[in-house]
């Protein structure tokens, strides 16, 4: 397996509250989108990573689902935001969203909460692995709006669902088999709110070559007018 990634703040933030995570070894590849208060949205979403890494470390060598392992990671990774956000009256309310994938011999478990997400192209065709936690995805559930319109919605960075906001979150795990030639995208809304989703497939078979590729995607997602931070894992299963 390959994989390859890139973050940055794209062409109007300040400040990149966007992070992610890439730990071959435990087989994890997560993004994370912070929100909230002064500096308050980097610390969420590194926090939040931190504390993922830290908890499937623990748990590496024990004979636990990887679903469960994951999803009790990302408690803690909640617990930790939400008491952060607690003990600092600035960081009041801050809060970030999550997609994180444990990626074990040929399947991936995804966990999932806010609307970042992972996207899965195979033989040309794009997948969706996860529901944005959105007032736009509910929207579109409801027959209100089309994919397309919900790019160009004026409420489209509302959520449902964060890391952070409650004691407690709720987190949807999924389970896939991947294949060989398979490309796994993990990424923030700053390219998938701004690049419909066939586009951002077509660019991933454009080349062999990762690094070229996140960065067509960056451009992309800038020439669309993304005015958010822009961050992406790309892994191609060998």
């Amino acid at each position: 397996m390959r994989w390859t990634q890139i973050t940055e703040c794209g062409p109007v933030r300040r400040r990149n509250e966007d992070w992610l995570s890439v730990c071959p070894n435990l087989g994890l590849f997560a993004v994370a989108d912070g929100m909230g208060g002064h500096q308050a949205g980097d610390v969420a979403s590194r926090l939040a990573l931190e504390v993922l890494e830290h908890c499937l470390g623990k748990l590496q060598y024990k004979k636990m689902p990887s679903r469960d392992r994951l999803a009790w990671g990302i408690q803690q990774a909640n617990e930790a935001v939400y008491l952060a956000a607690r003990e600092d009256m600035q960081r009041r309310g801050m809060g970030t969203t999550i997609t994180a994938c444990l990626v074990e011999d040929y399947k991936v478990t995804v966990a999932n909460v806010g609307d970042s997400r992972a996207l899965l192209l195979r033989e040309g065709q794009i997948n969706k692995l996860t529901v944005d936690h959105s007032l736009v995805q509910e929207l579109i559930d409801g027959g209100g709006i089309s994919e397309k319109e919900a790019l160009r919605h004026p409420q489209r960075n509302v959520l449902t669902r964060a890391l952070g906001i409650d004691p407690r979150v709720d987190v949807d795990i999924y389970e896939y088999g991947i294949a060989k030639g398979d490309r796994l995208l993990i990424c923030t809304d700053g390219l998938t709110g701004f690049v419909p989703e066939q586009r951002i497939g077509e660019l991933v078979m454009l080349s062999p070559n990762l690094h070229e590729t996140v960065y067509l995607l960056q451009k992309e997602a800038i020439a669309f007018g993304s005015n958010d931070n822009i961050t992406i894992i790309l892994l191609a299963v060998d």
